[in-house]
């Protein structure tokens, strides 16, 4: 007699941060209630659950940083911090029932599919055992942070040591040496913190970067009324929903010639605003020389600087971009031979991002007939249908995958996936069937259709943001970040597909099933 195994699970979501939540609310409305959300840290909340640094916060509105299902018209402030947005996840999460279906400590190193039985093989660090029928990855756009980056030396430093995303709560840095290394988001957040409480705090910028304007301010309580209103979130949403889609559809749809020379203007006029900004705000000629990027303002994801650049007026802090040449027991040597010793080190040096082929590691996602999801990302340009399915991988879903960014906060990009991916298990269960693939030949159209309506978003990208270390652009040199289409027909296209470009399968019938519920890490 055959066996046919029963898989734990129907949906493993991986990933307990804004992608799990929103993954766990979709399914509940397709009539999936037997799924388990995992995630490797303690708790829910993603991102905002493991950054916890000194002033951690939102670098968008935070009108605009919730789901479209669960407004929150009581933000304490228009840029929220890091402890309400996690309450706000947690809420959300509470009122969806989603806390008994989530598990967490549980690090999934492999994911293996088993074409005989229609189900995939979760290998978890544990050892324990764990099958689904789907899997959704909702892992987050940044995936893991660059914990170690290549710099000489850096284990033999004998001093403290830390990461924007693993906090040292603990350490009290008043009257302490302390460097940061990196100059992105968190550092625009840390650095007036530790400047306020260091006795001395050095900065080292590998690449300047853009710092906006932050008009941060708490909302008053008309503001909160107004937001609560039928409709007021949404209008306000909506507004800067329709600034990204304008700006969209300018960099789709003008002609390519056109818009290659106005890119040229379009960067002189940005350098120039960007030069007084700075000017305004930073007071020595020499600092102010090393923060103006060689490259366009739109390089890369400027963020809303706050009291960064006020903080580098400061006696105690000194800005250094002549390199690090290493790290020793007891400071940094930079390029030019100067030693500056610090008791304590910050590295904030990045994050492997979803567009990146180093994120997916070969032998860590097998799909059918060995197909290695890493391998082909590494060897190939990344290509996934509607940014979430992947040809030779069945039932497996990126919640962010290549060209995902698509729109003004990361709740819209998993929305819109999770409403193609939601659509297309819905689909399959209701054809009876235990398995879906997206078919090659749509994989190929829709990456073909990144690639032409893209052109110009590649152009400026490609080719003249060299130097600038974007996220936008991959260890490849491509630019697989934004999907060039306008949000609203991303929104549409969502569940507006050909069904047929997927192809939907079950196993020979079989005569008896086996269920092997045991064995589910709790």
């Amino acid at each position: 007699m055959t066996e046919h195994e029963v898989p734990q699970y129907e949906v493993v979501v991986i990933g307990a941060g804004i992608g799990g939540i929103c993954a766990g609310v979709k399914l509940q409305e397709i009539g999936i209630d037997d799924f388990l959300i995992v995630d490797r840290v303690g708790g829910l909340g993603g991102t905002w659950y493991t950054h916890s640094y000194p002033d951690a916060g939102c670098d968008i509105p935070s009108t605009t940083y919730q789901f479209s299902f669960a407004r929150k018209p009581d933000w304490d402030r228009l840029f929220a911090k890091r402890d309400q947005i996690l309450e706000y996840l947690e809420q959300v999460a509470a009122d969806h029932d989603l806390p008994r279906r989530m598990r967490f400590g549980v690090n999934v190193v492999r994911e293996e599919w088993d074409d005989a039985h229609h189900l995939w093989r979760l290998h978890l660090e544990s050892g324990e055992p764990l099958t689904a029928r789907f899997v959704i990855s909702a892992v987050g756009a940044y995936i893991n942070p660059k914990t170690s980056p290549n710099i000489p030396g850096l284990d033999t430093f004998q001093g403290v040591r830390m990461y924007p995303a693993d906090w040292n709560h603990d350490y009290d840095f008043a009257g302490k040496r302390v460097a940061v290394i990196g100059v992105g988001a968190s550092t625009m957040q840390i650095a007036p913190k530790l400047a306020a409480q260091a006795a001395r705090l050095d900065i080292y910028q590998r690449t300047p970067q853009v710092y906006l304007p932050k008009p941060d301010f708490e909302l008053r309580p008309w503001m909160q009324r107004f937001l609560a209103l039928p409709g007021g979130s949404a209008l306000v949403n909506g507004a800067a929903q329709a600034l990204i889609d304008t700006a969209l559809r300018v960099a789709i749809y003008t002609p390519h010639p056109m818009w290659k020379s106005g890119a040229r203007l379009v960067d002189l006029a940005g350098k120039r605003a960007y030069r007084g900004w700075v000017r305004y705000k930073v007071q020595d000629k020499g600092i102010r020389d090393q923060l103006r990027p060689g490259f366009g303002i739109v390089c890369i994801r400027g963020g809303a600087g706050g009291d960064y650049l006020p903080t580098l007026n400061r006696a105690n802090v000194e800005l250094i971009t002549s390199g690090i040449a290493e790290i020793t027991p007891h400071g940094i040597r930079d390029a030019h031979g100067v030693d500056r010793e610090i008791d304590a080190l910050v590295l904030a040096t990045g994050y492997q991002v979803f567009s990146d082929p180093e994120s997916y590691p070969p032998g860590t996602v097998l799909g059918r007939n060995g197909f290695d999801l890493g391998h082909f990302y590494n060897t190939e340009e990344l290509k996934a249908y509607y940014s979430t399915s992947v040809a030779g991988i069945p039932n497996r879903f990126l919640m962010i995958g290549p060209y995902s960014w698509t729109g003004t906060a990361f709740h819209y990009f998993v929305e819109n996936a999770m409403r193609h991916i939601a659509t297309v298990i819905a689909e399959t269960r209701r054809r009876g069937h235990t398995t879906v693939e997206v078919r090659p030949e749509a994989q190929e159209r829709f990456h073909r259709e990144m690639l032409r309506s893209g052109r110009n978003l590649a152009y400026y990208l490609e080719t003249r943001c060299e130097g600038s270390n974007s996220y936008f652009i991959n260890s490849q040199g491509k630019s697989p970040y934004i999907r060039p289409w306008s949000l609203l027909k991303t929104y549409r296209k969502a569940t507006r597909f050909d069904r047929d470009d997927y192809r939907y399968t079950s196993p020979v019938p079989l005569q008896t099933e086996v269920s092997h519920k045991a064995g589910v890490p709790v």
